[in-house]
């Protein structure tokens, strides 16, 4: 092996042997669809400490005759009053959100002949009031939670279909720390509203708005 062999040798190995052996950069990619959150029916556990929604249903047992001469006060004439039969303290949704109630079908006595009905067929019997208390957006509440149609202004019969009350936010942006409750009345009449079993149920669903 002559001298120009051996010192190509040595040039190639410190080449190899001199060289960075550390490997990189290394690219990490994360990605998906954020879906629809939304949140107001949280129970206290995990990351919400409080419990957002209190519930409170009518005793019709606390039927008085008040509640069947009451003189006329924001569209309704003699009503039982359900104060505050929802509350909601902390409502979030992370995109445009509709909130819809929902009455149910009553369950009457045998022989009740009134203007209530098994099918929730009947508007006028079951109102409701909605006073949005936080918009839940701070730099421009219009564009926040605010109440639908009449339900924000007077007393509005619900029916057997999911009735639009509220919505919050846009397509750019949703709303967090809103706050809301609603108010119900049950009409009640001397003739039909006879003794007996009545029950009503509300429900409360929201869904994302377009």
């Amino acid at each position: 092996m002559n001298l120009k062999t051996i010192l190509g040798i040595l040039l190639i190995g410190t080449g190899l042997y001199g060289q960075n052996t550390n490997d990189g950069p290394v690219t990490i990619t994360s990605t998906g669809t954020v879906p629809f959150v939304v949140s107001f029916n949280s129970d206290g556990n995990g990351e919400d400490a409080t419990d957002d929604l209190t519930e409170t249903g009518g005793d019709f047992a606390t039927v008085l005759d008040d509640d069947y001469d009451r003189t006329t006060d924001d569209v309704t004439t003699n009503y039982f009053a359900i104060d505050n039969i929802l509350v909601c303290n902390d409502f979030d949704a992370n995109h445009l959100v509709v909130v819809k109630l929902l009455k149910g079908g009553w369950t009457l006595p045998a022989s009740y002949a009134g203007a209530k009905t098994t099918g929730a067929t009947d508007t006028g019997e079951f109102l409701v009031k909605v006073n949005v208390t936080s918009a839940g957006y701070p730099s421009n509440a219009s564009e926040g939670l605010v109440a639908s149609g009449t339900f924000g202004t007077q007393y509005t019969g619900l029916a057997e279909t999911a009735t639009e009350v509220m919505v919050g936010g846009l397509a750019a942006h949703g709303v967090e720390d809103a706050a809301f409750d609603v108010d119900a009345r049950v009409l009640m009449d001397w003739l039909t509203d006879i003794p007996g079993t009545y029950t009503v149920a509300l429900t409360i669903s929201v869904e994302e708005g377009s």
